[in-house]
């Protein structure tokens, strides 16, 4: 899938069978937004967050073993990949990000670092970019749900640039039953519809 830029991101938080979770329950619990929220999923745009500088995927897909016979490969043992990306934004709002690591909160401003990611926090997410040469036709990566974390955080001085961080969200992704990590999605593709993409990525309860 040979892709040109990334158009953004849309994030979730989902419980163990992939439903996003809404309200004080969501992605939003942190904001003044989350009595009104009826979507969980919030929209990382150049307004509300400089926009998404990367998406890095890795490890889709686990490693293979020669079997032999007769002094011959004669077959392959396929191992699953245990996958994982890296959502890089650039300034994506501090209760949002909270949410989205599972960082419980003392109601005061504060949030506890607790020192491990919490497995029964799970994120969802739908990336989009274009195809290499045709601006007009997007592609698509939404992956079901994992595990986010962040295991570093380095605070520089100013000088005479702005040393500027930017948040770097690592998910451990878990499968959705028997749908595997998630979906590539091609508009290009017969049959493809925005509208049902977006149902399957952040599944409606």
């Amino acid at each position: 899938m040979a892709t040109l830029g990334i158009a953004g991101v849309k994030l979730a938080l989902v419980n163990k069978q992939g439903v996003v979770l809404t309200g004080t329950n969501g992605i939003y619990k942190y904001t003044d937004q989350a009595v009104a929220d009826r979507t969980g999923i919030f929209d990382v745009t150049v307004d509300n967050s400089y926009g998404v500088a990367s998406v890095a995927l890795t490890n889709l897909t686990g490693s293979t073993t020669d079997i032999f016979g007769n002094n011959k490969i004669v077959a392959k043992s396929a191992g699953k990949g245990n996958a994982q990306s890296v959502l890089t934004i650039n300034a994506l709002p501090n209760e949002i990000k909270m949410a989205v690591l599972g960082m419980p909160s003392d109601n005061k401003g504060g949030f506890t670092i607790t020192g491990k990611a919490d497995p029964n926090n799970r994120v969802a997410f739908l990336a989009e970019a274009s195809e290499s040469f045709d601006t007009k036709k997007p592609v698509y990566i939404g992956m079901y749900m994992g595990t986010a974390s962040e295991a570093s955080h380095t605070l520089t001085s100013n000088n005479t640039n702005d040393n500027r961080t930017t948040d770097a969200i690592t998910i451990a992704h878990l499968e959705r039953g028997e749908g595997g990590f998630g979906k590539y999605f091609f508009s290009s593709a017969k049959g493809f519809d925005k509208t049902t993409m977006e149902k399957d990525v952040f599944l409606v309860g």
